[in-house]
């Protein structure tokens, strides 16, 4: 018993990093919360430069957090990002003038659903926009077809990629600033939906899939295998790795992974190096949002000697207060450090 808790003096703090550095002397979840900024900036300054990867789970785009995913991608805080289908089709909707509106789950469903108002906790969305940003990822999937007619399977991440371009040409000019598909396009940080069928992207391309087989021609396809080629490839050039789980689910297992395909192609100690995450789960039910970065040694998808820790709080109010400080934090660091913020 060496370090004390020190009373957090709110009275001589005035930015955000200033006040999760005081976590740092402080317990509970606070502390865990000062952990993920200390551990995010070590990330950014390691000289060794390592991948980041961004797993994302939950609706964080409906709830407003697609402007704090897209700073991170535009202040290279993030070098790829492995997602739900949910949040990028969310973005989509929203790159086309479409939005999110405040709700309350203390409606009738029934009522809602008579409307064709869609809720998620919270948000309402439009039904019937919906169905027109469905159509819209059909139409994608049919030009791509034509102008790849050799080309029948691509990977989530090709098919991403060429959704950045169409933000592009066809988005809302307003909106496609803060959309973080958009962002990962001109900043080449490669987006990967493991799960893409789990979605209304999926329903997208199935309206393709079925439209094309109707007329007797070959639809495109996802192959999701590629995927896992791909993001192998992108885990085996790194010289070092870190992770940040926003919620858990098919985006952390699949990060989590890459350092197993590794194990699985004899290329050694490869588990990542660093980490945090963002949950409101627990580990004791066995599923894979709650378990800790300790029992993913046993896999040896992290690494015994690796900085890690796990915040349990919402991160609609983690993710924002992190990025904000790590900012604040590096804004003030010397030039040597590693990322240029631009």
């Amino acid at each position: 018993m060496e370090e004390r808790i020190i009373p957090i003096d709110i009275e001589r703090i005035d930015t955000i990093s200033g006040m999760l550095s005081a976590f740092n002397n402080t317990s509970f979840q606070s502390r865990s919360l000062a952990r993920c900024v200390e551990i995010f900036v070590k990330m950014l300054e390691d000289h060794d430069e390592p991948t980041i990867f961004l797993g994302l789970a939950g609706a964080m785009i409906p709830a407003g957090m697609k402007k704090v995913i897209s700073t991170m991608v535009k202040r290279k805080m993030v070098n790829a990002i492995v997602t739900t289908g949910a949040n990028v089709y969310h973005d989509l909707v929203e790159c086309f003038g479409y939005h999110h509106y405040k709700g309350s789950p203390y409606v009738d469903d029934a009522k809602l659903y008579e409307h064709g108002i869609d809720r998620i906790y919270d948000v309402f969305a439009d039904e019937n926009e919906y169905r027109l940003v469905d159509e819209k990822i059909s139409a994608l999937a049919e030009e791509i077809r034509a102008k790849s007619v050799d080309i029948i399977g691509i990977s989530s991440r090709e098919f991403l990629y060429e959704f950045g371009a169409f933000i592009d040409r066809k988005g809302s000019k307003d909106e496609k600033e803060s959309s973080f598909v958009w962002n990962c396009w001109r900043y080449n940080v490669p987006i990967f939906v493991p799960a893409i069928a789990d979605s209304s992207i999926g329903l997208g391309l199935t309206m393709h899939h079925v439209k094309f087989l109707k007329k007797g021609s070959k639809p495109l396809w996802i192959n999701q295998i590629k995927d896992n080629h791909e993001i192998f490839e992108i885990k085996k050039m790194a010289k070092k790795t870190g992770v940040i789980y926003v919620g858990g689910g098919v985006p952390k297992n699949y990060i989590q992974q890459t350092a197993y395909l590794e194990h699985i192609f004899d290329i050694p100690d490869r588990g990542h190096d660093y980490g945090f995450q963002i949950t409101t789960d627990r580990p004791e039910w066995g599923g894979l949002s709650g378990c800790t970065f300790k029992e993913s040694v046993s896999w040896g998808k992290t690494k015994v000697t690796g900085d890690f820790v796990t915040c349990y709080c919402d991160a609609t109010i983690a993710l924002p207060l992190i990025v904000k400080a790590v900012l604040e934090r590096l804004e003030n660091a010397p030039a040597t450090k590693r990322r240029t913020l631009v």
